[in-house]
């Protein structure tokens, strides 16, 4: 079990609780007008216990929210501090779409909005070439490589 304190309350999770419910659950404790909060860690030193997530100062990645209180290195109690967050729907996917590379240079998995495509950034006005030409040296030449 784990304690999270949130000035002088106590909160009690079970293990199997995932971050998010530890977040909803905050949030109908303190009846936030809010639909998600960031979990902000207070410690002086970072908690690491071999196999699990290390738990550090500061606040707690996003992506931690779908994984369960007995993956992370939680000792007894930890105190924690919320911030609120608009706008951000925890629910709301986000479409990855892979055109290849040679679409508008879009590679692998490109976040991108369909009605608003980006536009080729190579400037198409110009018709002005500019081509440096290196030196061709022969390998089996004395006078590019004089014997030493």
């Amino acid at each position: 079990m784990v304690i999270f304190c949130i000035n002088e309350d106590e909160l009690p999770m079970n293990d199997d609780s995932t971050i998010m419910e530890v977040k909803q659950t905050i949030i109908k404790k303190y009846n936030l007008s809010t639909n998600y909060i960031d979990l902000v860690f207070i410690m002086d030193k970072p908690s690491r216990i071999l196999g699990k997530f290390n738990v550090e100062p500061g606040k707690l990645a996003r992506p931690f929210d779908r994984h369960t209180l007995d993956k992370f290195a939680f000792k007894d109690k930890i105190r924690v501090e919320y911030s609120v967050v608009e706008g951000y729907e925890p629910k709301k996917k986000v479409v990855m779409v892979s055109r290849g590379r040679g679409a508008a240079g879009l590679g692998r998995g490109t976040i991108y909005n369909s009605t608003s495509r980006p536009s080729s950034i190579f400037d198409h006005t110009t018709t002005q070439q500019s081509l440096t030409l290196e030196p061709q040296y022969n390998l089996d030449s004395n006078d590019d490589f004089p014997t030493l």
